[in-house]
């Protein structure tokens, strides 16, 4: 083989390398940052309903199941089935009763209630004590599915996650639990039988 050709080969041989498609490489750390973990959670459901002046009841409901997704240190979805039949409350045997029925949570057709997270923000210039997070999600009571967002204390010790949170349903109407709404009967008519419409609700929530 002359010269010539020697460095024709060589070039051809050169420019082939050069146009091999270059494979990229993920790194451990990027992999592992980029990866979503689902946690399983517990915990309990805390609520107060009101009637007239100072009259009230509180109670209790119970999770069924319920998880959280996470990347890294973060909270980014998560979803917890409620069991309506665990309602519960100290105040009668017979108030129990009726929250079960018909009149409100009809628990015999609807025995679960769902909360879905879409969406968590991270509030900002937080001091002592305040609310690290804003949680937006779908709730479902009865067949019915609103938005419903809520600020939480969201924390991590231990590679285990909390979250607690004081919040209220606005309005229990739109979840088809109507029993002496005034939205539905004259105020002047139901008296001291009135029942408001917003239902505070304390949640504390940890993972395994």
């Amino acid at each position: 083989m002359n010269k010539t050709a020697m460095i024709l080969v060589t070039v051809l041989a050169s420019l082939a390398f050069a146009n091999q498609p270059t494979k990229t490489k993920v790194a451990p750390a990027a992999a592992k940052a980029a990866a979503t973990t689902k946690l399983e959670a517990t915990g309990k459901i805390k609520w107060v309903g009101y009637g007239v002046g100072s009259k009230s009841h509180a109670g209790e409901l119970a999770l069924k199941s319920g998880h959280i997704e996470t990347k890294g240190d973060e909270i980014i979805g998560g979803e917890f089935v409620i069991d309506m039949t665990s309602l519960s409350s100290p105040d009668s045997d017979r108030l129990v009763g009726h929250l079960r029925s018909a009149d409100f949570f009809e628990v015999e057709k609807f025995k679960e209630g769902n909360f879905k997270i879409t969406k968590i923000e991270t509030l900002k210039n937080v001091k002592a004590g305040e609310a690290t997070h804003k949680i937006h999600g779908n709730l479902t009571i009865k067949g019915k599915t609103h938005h419903e967002s809520f600020n939480a204390t969201i924390s991590k010790d231990a590679g285990k996650f909390t979250a607690v949170a004081s919040t209220e349903i606005k309005d229990r109407t739109q979840y088809d639990i109507v029993y002496n709404s005034a939205k539905f009967k004259a105020a002047s008519a139901l008296g001291d039988k009135l029942i408001k419409d917003n239902i505070k609700v304390d949640l504390e929530l940890a993972t395994k």
